[in-house]
């Protein structure tokens, strides 16, 4: 199983479990105590958002979603490799919440 745990620079960021070793768009990565139930468990609850006609908004709650997980994944992350990219990717989905919410600092 796949899922989508960010969207960066158009490309989407792929989390899946190999063999019960994590992989991050095709990398393994050394995140302990992540097993098939925890991604099933995030999949569900990513499908459980109800769609809206607000795509944006969606895309928020998702993104919401994802940043909560991350912070999780990085609570397991073993490594400064690991927990940097993990924290990257992070930083990305945070900021995509705040840019919704209108709460990035920047002026139109």
């Amino acid at each position: 199983m796949k899922v989508c745990i960010a969207r960066m620079h158009g490309k989407d960021i792929m989390l899946e479990l190999r063999n019960g070793i994590p992989h991050l768009d095709g990398e393994p990565q050394p995140i302990k105590n992540f097993d098939a139930q925890m991604l099933q468990e995030f999949s569900d609850a990513l499908q459980a958002i109800p769609h809206t006609a607000d795509s944006e908004g969606y895309q928020a709650l998702l993104n919401a979603r994802r940043a909560a997980f991350l912070v999780e994944l990085i609570g397991k992350a073993v490594g400064d490799e690991c927990v940097s990219r993990l924290t990257h990717i992070l930083d990305h989905v945070h900021y995509d919440v705040l840019e919704y919410l209108g709460e990035t600092g920047e002026e139109d």
